[in-house]
């Protein structure tokens, strides 16, 4: 792995054998020198999402509340916490997460690093195959001035294909 490596971009690894992504996202993990937070693989669902923020304190309330955050709150906050913090989110074989989930958090993450480039959270994922994540994608992120919904997943993505 180019130890020049950017991260300028949410990183997708697909192809070959779990083995083998694993190694892959060593390899890039061993060259980042952000912040590195790794979610479970047990992870299936926007709850359980939401569980790991809340455990690992990944938001920031802008206001006090007497009591608990409601799970809208903390969401909120959490996106707010996205856009302010440069740390890598890593999620290892993806395609076993819930569709509606994973195709909303990656939307979340584009959307926000189409708008914040300079600081902003990256996501590394390791899945089967891309195929049909890209062109769920190309659908809902939302389009710029200057970009159509394809060219801000392409500009936004790094595919490596094993």
């Amino acid at each position: 792995m180019d130890k020049n490596f950017t991260f300028q971009k949410h990183i997708l690894i697909v192809g070959k054998t779990e083995m083998e992504r694993q190694k892959s996202l060593a390899r890039i993990l061993e060259c980042s020198n952000l912040e590195c937070i790794r979610f479970p693989k047990s992870l299936k669902s926007f709850s359980d999402y939401l569980d790991v923020i809340q455990s690992k304190k990944l938001f920031s309330p802008f206001y006090e509340t007497k009591g608990k955050y409601n799970l809208n709150q903390i969401l909120d906050f959490h996106m707010d916490w996205i856009s302010d913090n440069n740390c890598l989110f890593v999620f290892e074989e993806f395609q076993k997460v819930e569709d509606k989930f994973s195709l909303e958090i990656i939307r979340l993450m584009i959307n926000n690093l189409e708008s914040n480039k300079k600081s902003a959270t990256k996501i590394i994922m390791t899945l089967e195959d891309e195929t049909e994540l890209i062109n769920n994608l190309n659908e809902i992120v939302s389009e710029t001035k200057y970009k159509t919904k394809a060219q801000v997943v392409k500009s936004n993505l790094q595919i490596i294909t094993l």
